[in-house]
């Protein structure tokens, strides 16, 4: 979110909207706004919802967008027209946001309620909410027929890359090994080299490949995109302030340098607290 409006649109409320598929009662439009943004990834046909329209009308007092949504309902049209309307109206989300929530709701037509399950964990994923994206791919998993093997395959995969962002090597490899034996994913074998790479101790991880034609293939351009990662850090800022910081160790400016590092560990606290709260433990 980039802007937010201040003020609310029509008026709040007296009786909620229940929302069924969040569990959730609403009292105005920026509420309706932000759960329809955010649960893209849920919403179908059913949200053609006439009492939902009538609610926008009665409640919040929006006749001229209730008007417009009655017609989009009795014209059957697509989720993402009707979702479009409403959030254009109400000027909660940038234009932007819109058009990308529209997208997944056009996206969303073609999916079985597993794939949205799956989507909504991507989602969550791309925006930094990692453990919240776990937490829904295994409600996929433990939802799913084993026979959804493609599915499986792309949701362990998913889930071992999401443990990488966390550094959590061991359990990204587990998740990479399950996605590769399940259908020889060339992908997910590419994701485990990589995760192996950043696990194991390098003579460890040079006998691993050692060991197989194909690993050591696939090691060529994985090692590629390391040293272009390597290169990338070191001439970026926080590389050049490090550098700074341990010439002042060796200097008399020493009392800088743990100065400088105690600051550095508390942002790390900061940010380890923050994952913390994002997985519910506090």
């Amino acid at each position: 979110m980039t802007n937010r409006v201040l003020t609310t649109v029509g008026r709040v409320a007296a009786s909620p909207y229940y929302f069924e598929k969040v569990y959730a009662n609403l009292y105005s439009m920026e509420e309706l706004c932000y759960v329809l943004y955010e649960n893209a990834f849920l919403i179908d046909k059913d949200i053609l919802d006439k009492k939902l329209v009538e609610w926008i009308d009665k409640e919040c007092g929006l006749t001229d967008l209730a008007r417009n949504l009655y017609m989009l309902i009795n014209t059957n049209a697509l989720p993402g027209a009707f979702v479009g309307t409403i959030l254009e109206y109400v000027g909660y989300y940038t234009q932007d946001e819109i058009e990308k929530a529209e997208s997944i709701l056009r996206m969303n037509v073609s999916l079985n309620v597993f794939e949205k399950w799956k989507a909504k964990a991507d989602f969550l994923y791309e925006n930094k909410h990692y453990y919240l994206a776990i937490k829904e791919y295994e409600r996929v998993l433990a939802s799913i027929d084993e026979e959804e093997t493609d599915l499986c395959s792309r949701i362990y995969n998913n889930m071992g890359v999401t443990y990488m962002a966390l550094r959590i090597y061991d359990t990204a490899v587990e998740c990479f090994k399950k996605a590769y034996e399940i259908n020889n994913d060339a992908n997910a074998f590419r994701h485990l080299l990589t995760a192996e790479r950043m696990r194991l101790p390098e003579a460890e991880y040079i006998k691993l490949i050692a060991d197989s034609e194909d690993a050591y293939r696939m090691s060529i351009p994985i090692e590629g995109e390391i040293e272009e990662l390597k290169a990338e850090f070191d001439a970026s800022d926080k590389a050049r302030h490090l550098k700074s910081l341990f010439e002042l160790k060796d200097q008399k400016d020493a009392a800088l340098y743990y100065d400088e590092i105690t600051v550095l560990t508390q942002n790390l606290k900061e940010e380890y607290r923050d994952i913390v709260l994002e997985n519910g433990d506090l």
